[in-house]
């Protein structure tokens, strides 16, 4: 409320403040300046409104709240995160609210979630058990705006209904990746997507169509947990960049997806036995989500490649470390393989997962997805066919690979590269003001915004007419 009170004092000021102009005025741009003049003598009238009811409307002035109370009482954006897993994407969000001066509530259901190590006046965090006593609790917060990573929030199966008093649920991507990876129904009860590029409102628009969904709102905004990637890849070459980069074998990093779009379950292991004998150096990264959900395949994974020798697991919290050690990058639907192409510059294998493993996802109504368009543009696609000289394909790969298009394919698909979180907070913001209005101030600032918008316009218009005025004169 306090920022669109500064808001219309400063119009006021701005509209009030003469300006010689040797221009004509026609009628229509007279009325328009009229109308303006008009909303905000409305507008005036409903802050002194609000003052009034501020002043009288107290039951005892001895009433005192605890002044941290008193903040959580008041608006504020709420980010809900599952945990330390997703921290590479709200950390660059959380950094820009506190680098804003936004007081924002954080509520994780991780103890071991890094944002709860972060003390700070304007972050008000709060851990809930991983239980359905905390999902009661999360789901019974208030606020305009909330804003999270987390798929199928209110879908069927789900232990967390789409909380009933947040007005906007805001989706925001953990990955470079676009709907059709998502599991069906998983943004079905979210109001808003933020977008890391304007190509991924094409699927989300086909998916709504399909299942005649309300249509969301969708922001372009950019990818947080990519540009924390970037920062973590630039702190890691400060740090070895005195060092020697010289390696006798070349690296390769295979990086699964979990369940059945991931190449461990559609082709085996034995491809990573044909690399190690050709004496390449591997690493194996898996999915998060493996170790939870499959963690018999992963056991029995690393059974069988437990006597190679020059193959390693990397079970780090994040892949950055692997990732700036490898030549070349084996996956199949996972979105790292874009991590690694776009922020490494280094070529990627993909390896195709069949149309039956993915009908449990929302590329189930699409025939070809973005990520399936973008597989050659970023490297080769191997068929099970060629799997077994994936050594060959791999040097061949790696020699005649030339990177430079990829800096071009990053700018066209990521929007606000290195700064996504500036646009989020804005739009953050904007949601907590706009929502935290009634109804009556909401349609008022419209009218001052539609009536701003012209009054710029009529200012443009006449500064133009001066200067050919002027222009006419020196002539």
């Amino acid at each position: 409320m306090n920022n669109k009170k500064s808001v219309v004092l400063i119009l006021l000021a701005v509209a009030m403040t003469p300006e010689i102009a040797y221009a004509y005025l026609d009628p229509a741009s007279g009325n328009a300046i009229a109308s303006f003049f008009i909303a905000l003598f409305g507008s005036a009238i409903f802050f002194l409104k609000s003052i009034f009811y501020k002043i009288f409307s107290r039951s005892s002035p001895d009433i005192k709240l605890d002044k941290r109370e008193s903040r959580e009482q008041q608006p504020m954006p709420v980010i809900f995160s599952e945990g330390k897993t997703y921290w590479t994407t709200f950390r660059p969000i959380v950094e820009e609210l506190i680098n804003q001066k936004v007081h924002f509530r954080y509520v994780t259901l991780d103890i071991y979630d890094p944002g709860l190590a972060i003390d700070n006046a304007y972050m008000h965090s709060k851990r809930f058990a991983k239980s359905r006593f905390g999902f009661a609790k999360i789901v019974n917060i208030e606020s305009p705006v909330m804003l999270s990573t987390t798929p199928n929030i209110g879908s069927l199966g789900f232990p967390m209904d789409r909380p009933a008093r947040v007005k906007n649920l805001v989706h925001v991507f953990h990955a470079l990746v676009d709907l059709s990876c998502y599991r069906k129904g998983s943004l079905d009860f979210y109001d808003t997507v933020l977008m890391v590029g304007a190509h991924e409102k094409q699927a989300i628009r086909l998916v709504e169509k399909a299942r005649n969904l309300e249509k969301k709102a969708l922001i372009v905004a950019g990818l947080p947990c990519l540009d924390d990637l970037n920062r973590q890849k630039e702190e890691i070459e400060l740090e070895t960049e005195s060092k020697s980069k010289e390696t006798i074998e070349k690296t390769v990093l295979i990086a699964p997806s979990w369940g059945a779009k991931g190449c461990f379950s559609e082709y085996g292991t034995d491809f990573v036995k044909t690399l190690a004998v050709a004496n390449y150096r591997v690493i194996i990264r898996l999915h998060p989500h493996s170790y939870i959900f499959e963690p018999d395949s992963v056991e029995r994974w690393r059974a069988q490649t437990k006597d190679l020798t020059n193959v390693v697991w990397d079970d780090n919290a994040f892949g950055t470390q692997a990732m700036a050690q490898a030549d070349i990058l084996i996956s199949d639907a996972s979105s790292i393989r874009f991590d690694f192409a776009f922020l490494y510059q280094r070529p990627v294998i993909t390896l195709p997962i069949s149309k039956q493993s993915r009908n449990i996802f929302e590329s189930d109504y699409m025939t070809e997805t973005w990520a399936d368009t973008m597989c050659e543009k970023i490297g080769v696609v191997v068929n099970s066919d060629r799997l077994h000289i994936i050594d060959q394909v791999v040097e061949n790969t790696i020699t005649h690979f030339t990177p430079t298009k990829l800096g071009d394919l990053r700018a066209k698909y990521v929007a606000n590269f290195g700064h996504s979180a500036v646009a989020i907070v804005a739009y953050l913001n904007e949601q907590v003001e706009l929502l935290s209005m009634t109804a009556g101030e909401r349609s008022l600032k419209q009218q001052v915004d539609m009536l701003k918008s012209e009054l710029n316009t009529i200012h443009t218009q006449l500064k133009q007419s001066e200067i050919v005025g002027l222009k006419e004169l020196s002539e």
